[in-house]
């Protein structure tokens, strides 16, 4: 079962809280989080235009808040945090990113 390291925050999207860390590192490869945010539906498409191009702008465009640059950045397979324009990302609902977060605190995942 996962397991959380004593790792305290009450920002829900801190991704800390839902990695396991293992000798001195986060691992990234087996997260059930990042496997669970990879299988949520898309909802909505977003086409990156030249006053939204760095991945935490996007991120307040498309949610309201900069926390969830990462997610967006995960869900669509990139690294780059200036996104180039014209590019098309995918968009997860909040409310099922919420649900993820919620089975995560709860040990359900």
């Amino acid at each position: 079962m996962f397991s959380f390291r004593n790792y305290k925050s009450d920002e829900v999207y801190d991704l800390g809280k839902y990695l396991d860390f293992k000798v001195d590192v986060y691992d990234v490869i087996n997260s059930p989080f990042l496997l669970k945010l990879k299988q949520l539906p898309v909802v909505q498409y977003y086409e990156v235009d030249k006053g939204f191009r760095d991945i935490d702008l996007i991120s307040v465009d498309a949610y309201g808040n900069s926390f969830l640059g990462f997610y967006i950045q995960f869900y669509n397979d990139i690294f780059d945090t200036v996104i180039p324009e014209g590019t098309t990302l995918k968009l997860f609902s909040i409310d099922d990113l919420n649900v993820l977060c919620s089975d995560m605190s709860l040990g359900n995942v």
